[in-house]
């Protein structure tokens, strides 16, 4: 039994000797501690719906890569916690081969009386060797927003009623002038629109076309030196318009002595239609370049003669479109 006994003491002080050498000089070189993963939350309770920060840390070797978890888990991840976003990775240096990584999200909760932060994963890696490390779960209070010493609900008093200020009866005012005045406006735009005629491009609807251009002009009535340039402008594209489409002379890009060159080389032109027409246009070419301002009166005289130089250019080009074709029907 001696005998039995001094062996046991020889074993107990030898597993001493060994302890007091592992504590004295650590752990044995190579051994890496364990990673170690928790979850920090920036308030002990938070109220329903409010904003504050979770925060999770990772300790472990510098020879490590640490993987968070992404911000957009959603409740299979995040538990009752709701993520609204994620900030960047944050390491600290404990020493050359341990280091602190940590990663805060933005989160808030919407739970009753208390909130389950639940075990976050977070994955090291090293080489091809990957290891997976959670942290604790927690209940986290959540403090009701109607107070302790509120027993029921209750119906919310009438509101009470106060004079609205000079300044919401100005504003109206002013919103009703401007809807009255978009109402003019648009019924005007209605009553003036003739797109048919004006926007077809087809050489055959020049004439139409041109015509509604001038009937719109009919209804305004130029005053000041806007509005009669205005005027003018409108008169005489109507009418290079319809000499481009329907009789062929490039009058948008020319002067008004281009223009008349121009006629005066189809003798199929009546020298009367060529006249009137140089008179409307220097008079616009007054009043576009020097400022001219003729009364409406002599507008109006303008605007008729004009007329008068379509209707005449148009049964020109339909003479010569109705020869033709007897021609060409006699023709063997």
């Amino acid at each position: 039994m001696q005998r039995r006994m001094r062996r046991w003491t020889r074993i107990n002080d030898r597993f001493l000797l060994v302890l007091g050498l592992l504590l004295v000089w650590g752990p044995p070189a190579g051994a890496q501690p364990e990673p170690r993963v928790e979850a920090r939350v920036s308030a002990d309770s938070v109220r329903i719906g409010e904003r504050f920060t979770l925060t999770l840390v990772a300790t472990h070797a510098a020879d490590r890569d640490v993987i968070f978890p992404r911000g957009d888990g959603g409740s299979v991840l995040f538990g009752d916690l709701r993520a609204i976003r994620r900030g960047a990775i944050r390491t600290r240096r404990l020493s050359a081969a341990r280091r602190v990584d940590s990663v805060a999200y933005e989160v808030t909760t919407f739970a009753l009386d208390s909130a389950r932060v639940p075990v976050f994963p977070v994955r090291f890696a090293s080489g091809g060797d990957t290891a997976v490390v959670g942290t604790s779960p927690r209940m986290l209070p959540v403090v009701s927003v109607v107070g302790p010493d509120a027993e029921a609900l209750r119906t919310p008093a009438a509101l009470a009623s106060f004079p609205r200020p000079a300044w919401v009866w100005g504003l109206l005012g002013l919103l009703t002038a401007a809807l009255l005045g978009g109402g003019a406006y648009g019924w005007w735009r209605w009553r003036t629109h003739d797109a048919d005629a004006a926007d077809d491009p087809d050489p055959e609807h020049a004439y139409e076309a041109a015509s509604a251009r001038l009937r719109r002009l009919e209804r305004r009535h130029p005053s000041g030196r806007e509005a009669v340039k205005a005027f003018y402008v409108d008169l005489t594209e109507a009418l290079r318009v319809y000499l481009a489409r329907r009789v062929g002379i490039e009058a948008p890009e020319q002067t008004t002595a281009e223009v008349m060159a121009a006629l005066r080389r189809r003798p199929e032109v009546r020298a009367e239609t060529t006249r009137r027409l140089r008179a409307v246009l220097e008079q616009a070419d007054l009043v576009k370049f020097a400022d001219a301002q003729p009364p409406p009166t002599e507008s109006r005289s303008v605007l008729d003669d004009a007329q008068g130089v379509l209707d005449a250019l148009e049964a020109t080009r339909r003479r010569d479109e109705a020869q033709a074709l007897d021609d060409a029907s006699s023709s063997p």
